[in-house]
Formats: structure tokens, C-alpha cells, sequence
């Protein structure tokens, strides 16, 4: 059996959401479900489409869209490929008033559900270096310490060959067809290299997972901007057929940017964590980022820093982190990267999203049940950071549950051998349970000499379909005023005392935006209770040109895990 991935392709680095009413789509892999669908046009990006809006419509007909748009003043571009009733129209002649107004005036229609903007998104690709290592220097990494044992995972029983391509999973958002053009493929053919190149052809490397079958999604190229609803259809393309998505790019990492995804592209990530993959979850597989020397932090990546995907960091084999790389308390574990995809090197976080990609789908080729959730327990409980560990004491903590952590490695190395034995006799962890609490400031002013402390009082939603006594993920979102956000540091103390770093001060990030509802995810608490006190921590860092005093607004915690003990069926893999 061989497992499905996609690879998401960014092209180029181009550069560069109001929204209303509730949004609940009803994403959908199956293209055609509206009558006369022949005759509704795929949304086609333009190359400036800021005065475009994503409407979700409760319409049956393409005539009936029509009919609607053109009432609102409005042309119909199209529809997009993974969500239903999703169309993107555009406004007829100059624009008389505000967005605020358009989208109010967009949702008083009763066949109107929602609506947003679009705006041009910048994005980058997370690659480094390249060079011409063959096979032997790429299994000299492989095979440094901190070792991820590849070659041993291949002999738990991976060793078949097949053509890694299928058309029918890839598809270019840019030109709306099945395969993306040769000049398209480059940073993507590198990433699909580490994947799936094939074995035991006289040609380069081999890939981590060379049984696997790919795809790719190309989301924007040259004189075409990529924006929420494009990122949203290819994140949801297909999300029932595939299992893996491997994504290698993301936000500037300049010091300074602070993104996150839009409306759609959240409810697809959402949409195929829980449901993808036939109620399995599909995986997306984030690289951290490469924004280390500006110290950028990947915890103001709203992708990367998602309650919905796996980031991974970077090790060296010296067993700390390169020079590039950027930390945060959503990483869930790293790779080491000094691997090749069509005879070259491919450095850089680019490098740590298909490596990972390529080692969860060996465990899911040993256990096809495993959902989402079972990976990330896995993960957490087979990487290895015992090299990472003596090398660089000061990066990690160990938590209530007896885990080790860091916000540069995770939970350690992947070790794709111990991952797949353990995959083979895995039993499923129970039903998410997720629990929210709101904090009431009333005092939340900090400065330079004086951060602010809050207690915020959790019950675990004891005895309610929501009760989680072991903790998965968390969320901290917050509202923080402050006139320089790059001063800010934030921290989050649990109730059995785990203090993680939630936010790191950026020298670059002169905003003075502040946070609104920013989420911060985190992982290092994993397997801990959340019931009792939890405090978060402000701190404002000096500065010689503004007034660092900041006031924390606001704060909403949330946690996901389970009501009973996920490892009681799998306790050969607790902490030592």
C-alpha cells in the first residue's frame, strides 16, 4: 500500500481581510454539485484582485448566482474547487464606499451566508542553499547524530518501488489544470525528492518514503497573487483522497510579519484535520521557518503556530539549531535536513516539512487506521532528544507528564524506525475533547520594569462532553496594546508549573499594532492536566525611542486533548 501526499508549490516571491457574518462552509472534494455545473467558471486569479470578494451563497443554480451578483453591483470570476456555494466576485465600476460598507450592504441579501475581501498575501519559500551530494553524503546525514534511522524504518518492511506522480491529486490554482509546468516545479520537485524519489534507479538520491504517491498543488506565480480563497481551495483540494500535505512556505521571515490564515484558509485546515481523509484527519506538515538571524519567531506564523497543523523544526548534527532556524512552543518535533531531491542539496526549514512528510507516511503505511491525533501522539512519543539534549542544555524543559521540550526542537529528532514499530500496534487514542476559558483583565498595564502577572482559574470543563484531563495542543489568544510589538515577551505557566515562552521579542518588528486576538499555540504541555491556576506573564522589553508600556486587553485559553488516558492502551511508550 502507498500513501498519498501533496506537495504545495510556491513560485515565485511576489510582492505584495475584512470580512462579515459567520462562516461555516460545507467543504467539499467533489467537484460539480450545483446544477448546470459545466457552466460555472473556476475562479481564475488575476494579477490584482484587492478589489475581489469570497461570498458563500445559498443558491442551487448558476443563473440563480448571477441573478445575485448582479443585484449587489457585482460580476461572478467563479467558484472555488473545494468549498460549496464559495464564489469570488468582483465589483463593477469605481469603488464609491467603503469595504465595510460593501461586504454590510453583500450580507443583508437573505441568500448571502458570508463574505470577505480578498487582498494580495505575500508569501515565501522556505529554502536555503544548493549544491550535489549523492546518496552516500545524503545517508551520511541521515546517519549523524541526532539520528533519524530512515534505513532501519525501510527495513520494517518498506521496500517496494512505484512512479511517485498522480495527476489526479495535483492541480495548478494558478492556470486551473492537473500538473504544474516544468518552470513551475523547481523548489516543488526538490521538496517532492526527499519524499519519493525512487529507489534503485542509478539516478541521485532516495527519498525517505519512496513508495508514496504525489501530488502537487501550485498556488501562484508570476503577475498573479495568491489570497485567502486561493490558499483555502488547494489547502482543502481533495482533503478525503489525500493524506499528506507537505507545505514548504509561509509568511516573510523578515523580524516584522505577523500572519495568519484568512477565513477559508482556516476553515480548510480545520475542515481537513478533523474530517479529511475519510474522519482520519489529513496531516499538514509545516516547516518552522528560516527567519532565525532576523530573530523571528514562528509563533507569529498563524500557520505555522495552528491548532491544525504540525510544525517542524531543524538540528544540526552537531545537535543544535542552524543558523536559519526559528523556534516556538507549536513545534513538534525536527529533522536534520542535509538531504538531496534531484542530485542537490535542498537546505533550509523547506527541506524539514517533506522530510517529515516522508517519515509520517512510513508509520501510515504500517497502520492506515491511525487518525491525525495518533500521528501527533506518536510523534511526541518516539522522537529522540537525548543527543539534542547534552548538546544544548539550555533549549529544554521537562514537563508535569515527563516529557521533554523544546521550542527549537519539539519533542526531538524524529526516529522514523522507532515511530513506524510503534505505529504497527498503536491503539487509537479517545474522541477530541476541547475546553475554553475566558480571562477578565482589569488591570493589564506592563512596562519595562514592570511586567503583569494573571491567574486565570481552569476547570477542564469537568463533567460536561468537553472534560480533557490529559492535555494535546493549546491555545492562548490574546489582545495586547503596545507601541512597539517587537518589545513584547510573553509567557504561559501551567497549573503543574510547565512555563513555556510563548513570544520571543523580534528587534525588526516596530508595529505598533500590537496583538489582536493573536493565537498562541502551544504543544509543550502536552500530556498534563489543565485543571487549576494558569498564569500568563507579560514583559515589555526597553527602548530609547518609545514609551514601552503595553496593556494586556484581553486573554481566551483554550485546550484540546482527551477525557481518559491516551497511553493507558499504549503505556510501553511512557516517559522513562
Amino acid at each position: 500500500m502507498n500513501y498519498l501526499l501533496v506537495i504545495l508549490l510556491l513560485l515565485l516571491h511576489l510582492p505584495c481581510q475584512s470580512s462579515a457574518s459567520s462562516f461555516d462552509p460545507h467543504l467539499s472534494d467533489i467537484v460539480g454539485e450545483l446544477l448546470d455545473v459545466e457552466k460555472v467558471p473556476r475562479y481564475w486569479p488575476k494579477a490584482n484582485d484587492a478589489d475581489w470578494f469570497a461570498v458563500e451563497l445559498d443558491a442551487p443554480t448558476w443563473h440563480q448566482v448571477q441573478g445575485i451578483a448582479h443585484k449587489a453591483g457585482f460580476d461572478v470570476e467563479g467558484r472555488l474547487q473545494s468549498f460549496k456555494n464559495v464564489y469570488i466576485a468582483s465589483r463593477k465600476g469605481r469603488r464609491k464606499r467603503s469595504t465595510g460598507a460593501i461586504i454590510e450592504e453583500l450580507i443583508s441579501l437573505k441568500e448571502v451566508q458570508w463574505a470577505e475581501q480578498l487582498t494580495p498575501l505575500y508569501r515565501e519559500k522556505k529554502s536555503l542553499v544548493f549544491s550535489d551530494p549523492m546518496y552516500e553524503q545524503q545517508m551520511q546525514s541521515w546517519s549523524a547524530p541526532p539520528e533519524m534511522h530512515i534505513a532501519e524504518a525501510w527495513a520494517e518492511g518498506h521496500e517496494d518501488l512505484r512512479d511517485a506522480f498522480k495527476a489526479e491529486i495535483s492541480h495548478s490554482f494558478v492556470r486551473m489544470d492537473t500538473a504544474p509546468k516544468k518552470e513551475e516545479r523547481t523548489h516543488g520537485t526538490r521538496c517532492a525528492g526527499i519524499i519519493a524519489m525512487a529507489a534503485n534507479n542509478s539516478k541521485c538520491g532516495v527519498g525517505v518514503a519512496y513508495r508514496s504517491t504525489l501530488g502537487g498543488l501550485t498556488v501562484f506565480a508570476e503577475n498573479q497573487f495568491l489570497n485567502d480563497a486561493i490558499e483555502g481551495d488547494a489547502l482543502a483540494f481533495k482533503a478525503d483522497e489525500i493524506d499528506i500535505f507537505s507545505v514548504s512556505w509561509g509568511p516573510k521571515d523578515d523580524g516584522r510579519s505577523a500572519e495568519r490564515p484568512g477565513s477559508l484558509a482556516q476553515k480548510a485546515l480545520e475542515f481537513g484535520a478533523l474530517h479529511g481523509r475519510k474522519g482520519l484527519g489529513s496531516l499538514y506538515v509545516w516547516a518552522s521557518g528560516n527567519g532565525g538571524l532576523e530573530d523571528d519567531d514562528c509563533s507569529m506564523d498563524g500557520y505555522a503556530s495552528n491548532m491544525h497543523t504540525m510544525t517542524f523544526g531543524v538540528a544540526t548534527s552537531s545537535g543544535i539549531p542552524p543558523w536559519y532556524a526559528e523556534g516556538c512552543s507549536a513545534v513538534i518535533a525536527s529533522v536534520t535536513t542535509d538531504v538531496g531531491g534531484e542530485c542537490t542539496t535542498f537546505a533550509g526549514s523547506s527541506a524539514a516539512a517533506p522530510l517529515a512528510a516522508g517519515i509520517l507516511a512510513l508509520a501510515l503505511e504500517a497502520n492506515p487506521a491511525l487518525s491525525q491525533r495518533d500521528i501527533q501522539h506518536l510523534v511526541v512519543h518516539t522522537s529522540n532528544s537525548d543527543h539534542l539534549q547534552s548538546s544544548s542544555p539550555a533549549y529544554w524543559l521537562t514537563n508535569r507528564a515527563g516529557l521533554h521540550f523544546s521550542r527549537q526542537f519539539g519533542f526531538g529528532v524524529l526516529d522514523a524506525q522507532k515511530l513506524v514499530r510503534f505505529a504497527k500496534t498503536w491503539k487509537s487514542v479517545g474522541p477530541l475533547a476541547s475546553c475554553s476559558r475566558q480571562l477578565t483583565v482589569t488591570n493589564g498595564t506592563f512596562g519595562a520594569e514592570s511586567p503583569v502577572q494573571v491567574d486565570l482559574p481552569f476547570e477542564g470543563c469537568a463533567h460536561t462532553s468537553g472534560e480533557v484531563n490529559w492535555m494535546e495542543r493549546l491555545r492562548l489568544e490574546v489582545t495586547i496594546e503596545h507601541p512597539r510589538r517587537g518589545l513584547i515577551s510573553l509567557f504561559l505557566t501551567s497549573p503543574a508549573g510547565t512555563t513555556i515562552q510563548l513570544l520571543h521579542p523580534r528587534k525588526n518588528d516596530d508595529s505598533a499594532d500590537g496583538l489582536s486576538r493573536w493565537p498562541f499555540v502551544s504543544v509543550a504541555q502536552w500530556g498534563e492536566n489543565p485543571r487549576g491556576i494558569w498564569r500568563i506573564e507579560v514583559h515589555s522589553m526597553a527602548h530609547k525611542d518609545v514609551n514601552a508600556v503595553g496593556v494586556l486587553k484581553s486573554a481566551v485559553l483554550t485546550v484540546q486533548g482527551t477525557r481518559d488516558d491516551p497511553m493507558k492502551e499504549n503505556g510501553f511508550l511512557r516517559p522513562r
